[in-house]
């Protein structure tokens, strides 16, 4: 008998031997045909796409719906700009966590994600927002400044990367876990765990960066309008004193011609420290500019045509 197996043979041992292991992302006829494999990495798609949305909506929406009320231009662009960019970067960690397959890199991935996403905290609003507008609009081009991100900015991404790192960590060690047991669970209560977990962590990070960046970002153009707007309310009526200085009413007397005019607020130049913010507002194609110094408005200019 010959020691070389026969054709038929070797065959049969080549169809009898077990399927190759490799890693989540080598395209194998196996991994394709597996129902399961595919139900969990659409699992974790979703899964990065609440956790993002949910941190987006957290931190923007509220703003949002603060600068529909107060006249700010664009209030919407924020949201919907950054929403899709930190959408697109928890989907990435929570994908590239389940195609490597190991908790210690997801950790990894996650806490990158966390850098991102402080760093889109500042640059959608001063960078990604200002180039929208004068898309949108080019006659912005000429009014709005350049906006650069200065030592305060970076210092405020600075802290607040190292607060997202250690919730967005706890997603990227909890992440596998969730996700295969919720893929195998038997009821719909068992599959939202997850959810359940990456949510209410998503909600606590999204309220430490609006304390730590938005709030700021945003206050002079809150109280430059509320001053405008209690101008007008208040036009044809005798203020007590005391309370016109609270409001700072006579910083607005150059300017009173314009206060019946629609209006639409935008962040101007700034100083280093964002002490010192200048807003700029369109009054239906006339332009003033109104001086704010630590949330305080001091001055308005008269019109000019930038």
């Amino acid at each position: 008998m010959s020691a070389f197996p026969t054709l038929d043979q070797a065959k049969r041992e080549k169809d009898n031997r077990p399927p190759k292991r490799g890693p989540r992302w080598a395209i194998d006829r196996t991994l394709a045909e597996n129902p399961l494999k595919k139900k969990v990495r659409l699992h974790t798609l979703w899964l990065g796409v609440g956790t993002g949305l949910t941190f987006s909506l957290a931190l923007w929406a509220y703003e949002a719906i603060l600068f529909v009320g107060r006249h700010v231009a664009y209030p919407w662009l924020t949201l919907l700009a950054g929403t899709v960019l930190v959408v697109a970067v928890t989907s990435l960690a929570a994908l590239l966590t389940h195609l490597v397959n190991k908790a210690v890199l997801g950790i990894a991935f996650w806490a990158l994600a966390a850098v991102a996403v402080a760093q889109l905290s500042i640059l959608v609003p001063i960078k990604t927002v200002p180039s929208l507008m004068k898309l949108l609009e080019p006659g912005l081009r000429s009014a709005l400044p350049d906006y650069p991100i200065t030592s305060s900015f970076r210092t405020w991404v600075g802290v607040d990367t190292a607060w997202l790192a250690l919730f967005f960590a706890i997603l990227g060690l909890l992440q596998l876990t969730l996700v295969e047991q919720a893929t195998s669970a038997a009821t719909n209560v068992g599959r939202w765990v997850p959810y359940f977990i990456f949510i209410p962590v998503m909600l606590l990070a999204s309220v430490w960066s609006n304390n730590q960046i938005n709030s700021q970002l945003r206050a002079p153009l809150l109280v430059t309008d509320d001053l405008i707007q209690f101008a007008v309310d208040n036009r044809d009526i005798e203020v007590d004193p005391l309370l016109a200085r609270q409001m700072h009413l006579s910083s607005v007397k150059l300017i009173a011609d314009l206060l019946n005019r629609p209006r639409r607020l935008f962040l101007g130049s700034y100083d280093e420290s964002y002490w010192q913010v200048e807003v700029l507002i369109d009054f239906d194609g006339e332009w003033a500019n109104c001086t704010v110094i630590h949330e305080q408005p001091v001055f308005c200019e008269p019109p000019s045509n930038p």
